[in-house]
Formats: C-alpha cells, structure tokens, sequence
C-alpha cells in the first residue's frame, strides 16, 4: 500500500470521528441533556458507530484500486468498529459526567435561591411585626402632645412619616450601608425627643471608616427603643444613652449604654421582641448565634452587638 493511502486512510476515520463527537458534544452540551435525538446514551452511541463506520468503509474502499489496500479495508473493518465504538463510549462517558456534575450545580444553586427567598421572608415578617409595635407607641404620644403642644405634635407627624417611608425603602434591602443605618437611627431619636423632650440625650461615637460598612437594614433602632425603655420610662431624671460603633477584626461592634434602674424595669416590662428580633435576622442573614449580649451591672445597663462583615 502506498503511504498516500494509508494518509487518506487514516485522516477519513479521524475526520469521521471527530465530526460526529462534536455533533453528540454541542447537542448534549448547549440542550443540556443526556440524550441525542432523543435517544439513550447507549443507543445514540450505538447508532453513531454504525454511521461512522458505514462513511470510513465507503469512503476507504473507493480510495484506491489497489488490492491490497482494498484487502486491508475488509480485513479491518472490525477493527475500525471496535475502536469507534471505544471511542465513541468515551467520550459518552465524559458528557455523562459533565452532565451530571451540571444537573447538581443547578441542583443546588436552586435550593440556595429557595433558602435565601426562605431567609427574606422570614426577614420581613420580622420588619413587618416590629414597626406597628413602634407605630402605636407614636401614635400614642402624638395624641397626647395634640392637646398639650400641637405644634410639637405637627412636628412628630412630619418626623413620623418620613421615618416610615424610609423603613418602608429598607425593608426592601437586606443590608444597607451603616451611614443610611444612621440616618435612619438619627430620625428615631428625633422623634423620641420629642416624645421626652430634653431629658434624653444620645451620644455617637462612630468610626469614620465603619461608615461605609453593610449592615442589616433597621438593627440598630430596636437596641434604642430597649435602651429608652429601660432607661427614661418610671424616671424623671435626664438620661443618657451612649452609642459607640467601632470597626475592626472584619466586624461592626456595637455598644449601648443607658442608666437601668431595676424596679421600673419590672414595672416597663415588655415581651422582649425587639432584642429577639435582633438575634434572629443575625442568625437568618449570617448564620451566627451569640452575637448580641446585654449586662446590667452598677445602675448601668450596656448592650454589645457584633455584626461581622461580609
């Protein structure tokens, strides 16, 4: 046989092969299925050999009027079909694979959507039992302000209706930037003094470069409510309640201390939502317990939030 042929020969069975490989590979790759034209792998497999080795035979055996390549042809046409079949099962095989490694990518990018879709409304469901809780007590004080001070009572109207609106705007994000956190906080605490007018004083000690750390929307105000609570309801004394904010080990730490006196705590003594609130969205957007803890000690009472950056 002449090495033309034997060229010829081989470059028709590699063609052959390769032409039908990338045809099974583009099918089952971009349609993202284990089947070709509908068939099984076994048979589509089955059925490519067949057709690869009826086009190398046919091709092959009018290359030539040599007998002895004509000789060579018949004789390893067996040949040829086991080795296209081999070739064909393997790289069946490794699309199988491919397809299977892909189904549980889905798989599980699906079940992560359905968590985070789980862990959002859950989310909301914490926003939406807190604000009417926030909601009546305002309510409640600009109804008394109407008669002793409606200008102040305007004024808390005003105050009230943006601070909603923006809680309405966050509710929609999970974690907003701390500097919105504060704007939000600073727009509760308006509000509060105007409820208790002078006598509450708030402080802010707040690291610059926190301020442009993520941080659940709406944590903060829950720890000033319980702060104002605790700290200025059964007293007729100023009170003031500090708020320190640092930035630092791939955390936002938050510290809140406000005077606590233990009888008008029994007396003030509510269901605890707020903190509760708290710990839960910590643990639904980070996956993490223990990361709020409160101390009452010395006529002080301090509450310490870590919320870790991601």
């Amino acid at each position: 046989m002449s090495t033309h042929n034997i060229l010829v020969d081989l470059g028709v069975q590699i063609g052959t092969l390769i032409t039908f490989l990338l045809i099974i590979t583009v099918i089952q790759r971009y349609s993202h299925t284990n089947k070709v034209f509908g068939l099984p792998n076994l048979s589509s497999t089955v059925l490519f050999s067949g057709l690869s080795l009826l086009i190398v035979y046919s091709l092959t055996r009018y290359l030539s009027d040599e007998p002895a390549y004509s000789h060579f042809v018949r004789v390893t046409i067996l040949i040829r079909g086991i080795i296209i079949l081999l070739s064909f099962l393997l790289i069946t095989a490794v699309l199988w694979i491919d397809q299977e490694h892909f189904h549980v990518q889905r798989i599980q990018s699906y079940a992560i959507d359905k968590e985070r879709e789980a862990i959002r409304i859950e989310l909301n469901s914490l926003q939406q039992k807190f604000k009417p809780h926030f909601l009546f007590n305002s309510l409640n004080s600009i109804s008394a302000l109407t008669i002793v001070d409606p200008k102040k009572a305007r004024e808390m109207i005003h105050l009230l209706s943006d601070f909603m609106r923006r809680a309405v705007q966050e509710d929609a994000q999970e974690l907003i930037l701390l500097s919105e956190e504060i704007d939000h906080l600073n727009r509760y605490v308006a509000i509060e003094q105007i409820r208790f007018g002078d006598r509450l004083i708030v402080t802010l000690d707040i690291q610059e470069s926190a301020l442009e750390k993520k941080v659940p929307a709406l944590i903060l105000q829950p720890i000033i409510e319980n702060a104002i609570k605790y700290g200025l309801y059964g007293s007729l004394d100023d009170v003031e309640i500090s708020i320190s904010i640092k930035d630092f080990d791939n955390k936002i730490d938050v510290i809140v201390k406000n005077p606590f006196d233990q009888d008008a705590q029994r007396a003030s003594a509510g269901t605890g939502y707020g903190l509760t609130s708290i710990r839960k969205k910590i643990y639904l957007i980070y996956g993490q317990q223990q990361q709020l803890e409160t101390r009452a000690e010395n006529g002080q009472f301090t509450t310490h939030l870590t919320i870790p950056i991601l």
